[in-house]
Parts: C-alpha cells; structure tokens; sequence
C-alpha cells in the first residue's frame, strides 16, 4: 500500500514542479521591475520567496518519490536532482535572509536573481530531457535534422528472409539499443532484465513483461507506446522507438511471442507485410516458380527451330531465357511440337489454342520441365485422356481448357496437381455441381466457369 502510495505522489511531480517555476519567476519580475520598493512590496517579495521555497520543497519531494520508483537510472536523474534541491536551498536562504531583515546590496540582489533563474533552467532542461528525451528543447528548431530510428537489416539477410526471425533480427536489436543498458542481468532497472525473452517476458516489479496474445496488456508493449510526456514512458531519453518498430512488437506479441517465429508468418497479415517491404527492405510475398528459377538463354541455333510461319514468341524476362510461345497455323501436327523439343526447358508459357489439338499431341508437351501456363482452348479434340498427360507438369499454375470435350473426371485429375491456381472450364462438359464441388475440395483454384 505504502509503495503504490509513494507511486502516486511522485506521479504528482510533474503538476506541483510549474507552481515554483512561476511563483519564482514572478517574485524576481516584482523585484527587478518595482522600482519604488517600500515595505508592503518587500513584504511581497519575502512571501514570494517562501512560497518558491515551499512549493519547490513539495516538488523535490514527489520528485524523489518519482525517481526512487526504479524508471529512471541514477546517473540520468543526479543533474536534475541535485540542481533542484540547490534551487530550494537558494530559496530558502533568500527567504530567510529576508525574514530577518538582512540587507541586500545590488550586485548581491542581481547575483542572487540570475543564479536562481540558473538553476532553474538547468533543472529545468535535465528534467524535460528526462521526460520527453535528449534533445527536446532543441529538436523543433527550424532546419534541425530530426533523429528517427532505424532498425537496418545486411543485404545478406534482406536476399535470405526465409531465416530471419522476427524476435532475434527485429526485435532484440532494437532492445539491445534501448532498453538493456539499463534493463540487464547487473541493473536490472525496476526489477526487469531484458537481456533474454524468457527474462523479459516475465518482467520486474510491476508485473508481467509480455503477455502471449495480448500486446495492449504487456508492460513493455504499454511503456514504449505511451505518449511522450507520459511519466512512464520508454526509454526515458534519447530517441524513442519509432512506428515501424512499434507496430513489429505489438505483431510479434499479438501472435504468440515466440523467439523462433519466422518473419514469413507476416504474410498472414497485408498491414504488417506491406511494413516489413517499406520499413526494412523485406520482400516477402509468396514468390512464384519463376521467380526462384535460374535458368541460361536459349542459343541462336535454338532459337532457329521457332523460326517461320507456325510460331511467334517473346522473351518474359529480361535475362532472355523465359520464353513464351504461340502456335499461329490453324492445324498443329506433331511435327510442329518436335522442332520445339531443344528449347523446352525455357518454354514458360505454351498458347496452342484453335489448331486441331489432340489428346495424342498433348503427351510431347507433358515433358516441359518449366511450363507454368497453358492455353489449349476452342480445340474439341482433347479429352480427359489428353488431361491425364498433364500431370507431370509439376509447376504449371494456369490451364484454359475452355471449349474442349473434357467430362467431369478430368477435375480428379485437375485435384491432384498441386501448383495449379487458375483454371477455365467454360463450355465444357463439367457441369456446375461437380465445379462446385472442386472449388470446395481446392479452394486455392480460381475456377473461371462463364459469366
């Protein structure tokens, strides 16, 4: 009872520290500018000075109370401390000296004035610093270069972000910076260590750290996300965590706290994704087969067999070695799908829509390696046997099958490719309830089925 008391009083510092300030202030003003000083105007000034003594006791107090509560290192609070109790020391002696009638010179008046407005600037400062960090009075000043910070990752770990961790590499830094010089295993301020998760999930005097799936309930998530003027805001000086690192906590906390959690998982989360791209560097979308795959150019000899009428081509990508290929001619034979056997490795994308396909065409196409997209629309020649050939093509994520003669049973087959995510099946003999059911047994598949 007796601590949450004590906490409370010192909670009062920041109101009761304005009265000696402008009782202070008002007192030298009377002073300097009164010129005809008789008795009632002195009697003024030696109340003006008592009341300075008095109210700045009452501030020292609750300030002591407010420093002893463990927030705050020593080594932060001693220019603050010391230089306000020489404050109310200096009134105090004013006071009395006035009380008794002592007279003042004027070069003793004058020193005495500007040594108290000394110290009241420099307890003052130490204890904006304290409260709203380094900096503070000098940080909005036209042209000055604001500091932010900035949790940076390597170009290594940017190029890798299938190993990174959202504790160890985005979270634990920003403490290392922060927090642990004074929250560690030999100053474990207010009781809590954050050298380590498991010290700092279970926090110091004031409770738990971290609370698993609730960020708004753990302390640490409370302290850095306070306003700045809050009294137990963190870290009390220098600069505070900026949004992005906030926002990452409060991710991290939210789902689970662990401190093996992939960076990956965020891909759950568009808000938290989009900021893990813009504040760190991360792309970390789901990346399709071909932007994982490595492939060299197809020579000029081998570009010769896609010469002439029956085909016309692109390169997809800028190293030249995706290539996409469209059948012109009205009737494919298979003599037109050997010519491409020696560049089928960097066939991506395959259009053989209206030219006569047949399900015996289909199985010279059911060995390239790389095709990701296949169009063999409008051909009434390809059946569910055709289908079936194309199960070896491991990464092919879009078929067009539309005005082709296959059945139901072709979407048995359909089920067990894996990559595949868009599929059209519009004038077809698959009817709507067995389309329907495919999107329930595949709901990954977008099944384009007419309009």
């Amino acid at each position: 009872m007796l601590v949450e008391l004590l906490d409370f009083l010192g909670s009062l510092h920041p109101l009761i520290v304005h009265l000696p300030i402008g009782i202070v202030l008002l007192t030298i003003a009377i002073d300097v500018f009164m010129r005809n000083k008789n008795n009632s105007v002195q009697r003024v000034i030696t109340m003006g000075w008592f009341f300075s003594f008095f109210s700045g006791l009452l501030a020292a107090i609750f300030g002591w109370f407010l420093g002893d509560n463990g927030y705050y290192l020593e080594s932060q609070i001693n220019i603050h401390k010391w230089s306000g109790i020489a404050f109310v020391s200096i009134c105090f002696i004013l006071w009395l000296l006035r009380y008794t009638n002592f007279r003042f010179s004027k070069s003793f008046n004058r020193s005495v004035n500007l040594t108290s407005i000394i110290l009241l600037m420099i307890t003052g400062h130490f204890g904006g610093e304290m409260t709203h960090g380094q900096n503070y009075l000098f940080e909005n000043l036209p042209y000055t270069k604001k500091k932010i910070s900035v949790t940076t990752l390597s170009e290594s770990k940017r190029s890798n972000n299938d190993s990174l961790f959202v504790y160890e590499d985005l979270i634990h830094p920003v403490m290392e910076e922060k927090c642990i010089a004074c929250h560690n295993q030999n100053l474990a301020s207010g009781g809590l260590n954050m050298s380590s998760i498991e010290s700092m999930i279970k926090g110091g005097n004031s409770g738990a750290g971290i609370q698993n799936g609730n960020p708004f309930e753990s302390l640490i998530y409370k302290r850095v996300s306070y306003p700045h003027d809050h009294p137990k805001f963190m870290p009390p000086t220098g600069v505070p965590l900026s949004y992005d690192q906030i926002a990452t906590l409060e991710w991290w906390i939210d789902n689970g706290a662990e401190k093996q959690m992939p960076v990956t998982l965020t891909r759950n989360d568009p808000k938290t994704l989009r900021l893990m791209e813009l504040q760190y560097g991360l792309d970390l979308r789901e990346k399709t087969y071909l932007e994982t795959l490595t492939l060299s150019s197809p020579s000029q000899e081998e570009l010769k067999s896609i010469e002439g009428e029956e085909y016309i081509w692109r390169f997809l990508n800028p190293e030249q070695s995706f290539l996409d290929l469209k059948f012109t001619k009205k009737k494919i034979e298979i003599n037109d799908l050997l010519k491409v056997q020696s560049i089928k490795n960097n066939i991506t994308w395959l259009n053989l829509a209206d030219c006569m396909l047949n399900d015996n065409h289909l199985s010279y196409i059911s060995n390239f390696p790389n095709l990701t997209r296949l169009r063999i629309q409008k051909n009434p020649l390809v059946t569910n046997k055709g289908i079936e050939a194309l199960q070896k093509l491991e990464h092919l994520t879009e078929l067009n099958l539309y005005g082709t003669r296959v059945s139901n049973n072709t979407l048995i087959t359909l089920g067990q490719m894996k990559s595949l995510k868009k599929l059209f099946v519009w004038n077809t003999r698959i009817t709507d309830k067995d389309i329907a059911d495919f999107k329930a047994l595949n709901p990954d598949v977008e099944v384009i089925a007419g309009f």
